[in-house]
């Protein structure tokens, strides 16, 4: 019935996936262009009308209810209840981006299988942009502005992190694809990944290049006929990211020197005889402790080692349901921060049940993707997309902000809803037709 009274239009809803996908990068294009640090009606606008779009040019054809629906709607629940059993006043504008991340997974389930062609192309395209436009604003800054720390491209010193979700994406695309075209045409994409790999590695983005090294060694791991040349690529990343870190050799040594630091609970004298780098986490006046005050907060390794700190200190006294949406920053060491770790915020601002549902969701869907994801490069996209994301929101993560997440996730249950078999024979779950009981 859904497919019939929806327009389905794979190109559009691609496109929108996409765009969705790289918000950040594109927020970072538009408003750093524009001079400005953001505009809180356009953001909304963007997310909204990207999730719509996905939304109504997608199809419910078909449509099953799946088992692993289940924990988002848990989720949904207890952050309700944990609102509603906290009611200290929370931002409405993260309060309208809560609502669009989780309405994101939604738009997902909208998508199916026989369109993830469609949307594999579009997001190549996409990213490929994203990724040259980002790769040759970045250098600039690099060559021109020799402080430490990351460079402001922009305006914005995450800008290069955003960039390195679509390189990201690019490679996930380009390991998954059974690849037709010109011997050439992949030689200039790996030369570019290469280059645009050792600009952000000099760029000191960490996380989100490790996350890419993990999803290569994956997809050789994955299929057996593809692994020599994802361990050629995983190579050429190492190489990259090596070159990149050469090149600002006293950069990347106060970053070794702080991440040392960090590991041993240290506070360094010898550091800050240097420029450090410009971010600076404030303190919390509200939660300050002995180990708080002992922080360096311009090393962000030992920031997040206190985030953690903080979290699985909240986790035992969160209770069934939280201590409320962005409770976090007002309970933790740093001002209105959040654990930079998905999993951790629901724990502690959504309780036990809201973090065993997200746990849940994020465990599940690549297991269950993992044996169909090895002969099927559509599927193979789908696994690898949801692994880079999930391990980009146990680093970077705030639950409310990480619409890419939930978007992928939910694409990700459409695609196991619709392949046959693929979670009942595995793990015994059954996917249910919606309203008709078990299949």
């Amino acid at each position: 019935m859904g497919g019939r009274t929806m327009i389905r239009v794979p190109k559009a809803a691609s496109f929108a996936f996409a765009l969705a996908i790289s918000a950040s990068s594109v927020f970072a294009l538009i408003y750093g262009s524009l001079g400005l640090n953001g505009y809180g009606a356009f953001t909304a606008s963007y997310l909204s009308l990207t999730v719509i779009m996905i939304a109504v040019f997608g199809s419910l054809e078909g449509f099953r209810f799946s088992i692993l629906d289940i924990p988002v709607l848990t989720l949904i629940a207890c952050a309700g209840i944990s609102f509603s059993r906290n009611p200290q006043q929370v931002d409405l504008r993260e309060l309208v981006l809560l609502g669009l991340t989780v309405s994101a997974y939604f738009a997902g389930r909208s998508l199916v299988k026989e369109d993830v062609p469609v949307l594999r192309a579009v997001c190549f395209w996409i990213s490929l942009a994203i990724l040259s436009v980002g790769t040759a604003l970045t250098v600039p800054y690099l060559v021109l502005h020799g402080e430490l720390g990351r460079p402001f491209v922009l305006g914005f010193d995450n800008a290069t992190t955003a960039f390195s979700v679509s390189l990201g994406i690019l490679i996930i695309l380009l390991l998954s694809s059974e690849y037709r075209s010109p011997t050439w045409i992949r030689n200039v994409l790996v030369l570019l990944i290469a280059f645009s790999m050792a600009v952000f590695a000099a760029s000191m983005v960490r996380f989100s290049l490790l996350a890419i090294m993990v999803c290569t060694a994956l997809s050789a791991l994955l299929l057996k006929q593809q692994r020599r040349f994802a361990l050629s690529m995983l190579a050429i990343l190492v190489a990259s990211t090596a070159l990149g870190l050469l090149a600002r050799f006293d950069n990347a040594n106060l970053y070794v020197r702080y991440a040392i630091e960090g590991a041993r609970g240290e506070v360094s004298g010898g550091s800050a005889t240097i420029l450090p780098p410009s971010y600076a986490a404030r303190r919390n006046p509200e939660a300050t402790t002995a180990d708080c005050e002992s922080v360096n907060t311009r090393n962000s390794i030992a920031i997040r080692k206190q985030l953690i700190s903080d979290a699985a200190n909240l986790i035992p006294r969160a209770g069934l349901f939280g201590f409320g949406f962005m409770s976090f920053g007002r309970l933790g060491c740093f001002e209105g921060a959040s654990p930079h770790n998905d999993l951790l915020q629901a724990f502690v601002e959504f309780g036990w049940m809201g973090g065993a549902a997200f746990l849940t969701l994020i465990a599940l869907i690549p297991l269950l993707l993992l044996k169909p994801a090895r002969p099927d490069g559509d599927l193979r996209f789908v696994f690898l997309l949801n692994a880079f994301m999930i391990m980009l929101s146990m680093a970077y993560g705030q639950i409310g902000r990480d619409l890419p997440l939930f978007l992928v996730l939910g694409l990700a249950v459409s695609v196991l809803s619709s392949n046959d078999g693929s979670a009942s024979s595995r793990v015994r779950f059954h996917m249910l037709n919606w309203g008709t009981g078990p299949k």
